[in-house]
């Protein structure tokens, strides 16, 4: 697949991927070495859904999670800021309210909460800012990006009077096996300066590589003395999340 330079990560690159890979999807092939690394972001995510539990997704892409998941809840909106994205979201995850939003200015009418759980799959961390005006009482915030580290989350969780309450680092061997696949990879992390890795350290099977994920969840910070009892009970964090050949920390 030959595809003109556009700027990484802008609207135009997505709606371009929405079109040639049918989705928001990587345009690299890859080979796991082990569990998928976002099995934490999985357990913690079906651990708090249920029947009557109001979700918001944040950067929704072509709606995976909304298919999966939308039927089993009171309630599953989601936004995404590429129309193309938002149109396929739609068509896939009937049972969603889906619409078209950056996380940035007015509320649409049809994201208006008050909501249990704002969860985001590598989705836009804008949506942070916001969540004073979108979070039920006692709701929780669930969120998975692309390295170990995101520092603008914990930020800006603490400057909206969110407090983090886990954080897992999940770091999985993998492999790519062609050079164009790892420039790839590179090009949509943003780290042009790692592609001569190829040369150096490439072998039969490819270019050995990490597959990172930094997993929060959150909640507004309250005093115990400030949840009355019409706050919604929260499920427990895990003891033990399936992560594989892992570097993980709670913190």
């Amino acid at each position: 697949m030959t595809l003109e330079p556009l700027k990484p990560h802008s609207r135009e690159w997505y709606a371009r991927l929405a079109r040639e890979l049918g989705g928001y999807r990587h345009p690299w092939a890859r080979v796991l070495d082990g569990p998928d690394p976002e099995l934490t972001f999985d357990a913690l995510l079906v651990a708090r859904l249920g029947p009557g539990v109001r979700v918001l997704e944040a950067g929704c892409g072509h709606g995976p999670d909304a298919a999966r998941f939308a039927s089993g809840v009171g309630r599953w909106a989601a936004f995404d800021m590429v129309p193309e994205l938002a149109a396929q979201a739609r068509a896939n995850a009937p049972h969603a309210d889906i619409h078209e939003w950056n996380a940035k200015g007015e509320v649409p009418p049809g994201l208006r909460g008050p909501f249990d759980l704002i969860v985001s799959r590598r989705g836009p961390t804008s949506v942070i800012g916001r969540l004073p005006e979108l979070a039920a009482p006692g709701a929780e915030f669930l969120y998975v990006g692309p390295r170990l580290d995101v520092p603008q989350v914990p930020g800006r969780l603490a400057a909206v009077g969110w407090a983090v309450r886990g954080e897992w680092r999940v770091s999985v061997r993998a492999r790519v096996p062609t050079r164009a696949d790892w420039e790839r990879r590179c090009e949509w992390m943003t780290e042009p300066e790692r592609v001569p890795e190829w040369d150096v350290h490439a072998g039969p099977d490819g270019l050995p590589y990490r597959e990172e994920r930094y997993v929060v969840l959150a909640s507004a910070a309250v005093s115990s003395s400030a949840q009355g009892p019409t706050t919604r009970p929260r499920a427990p964090l895990p003891t033990a999340v399936p992560s594989g050949d892992s570097r993980r920390s709670d913190q």
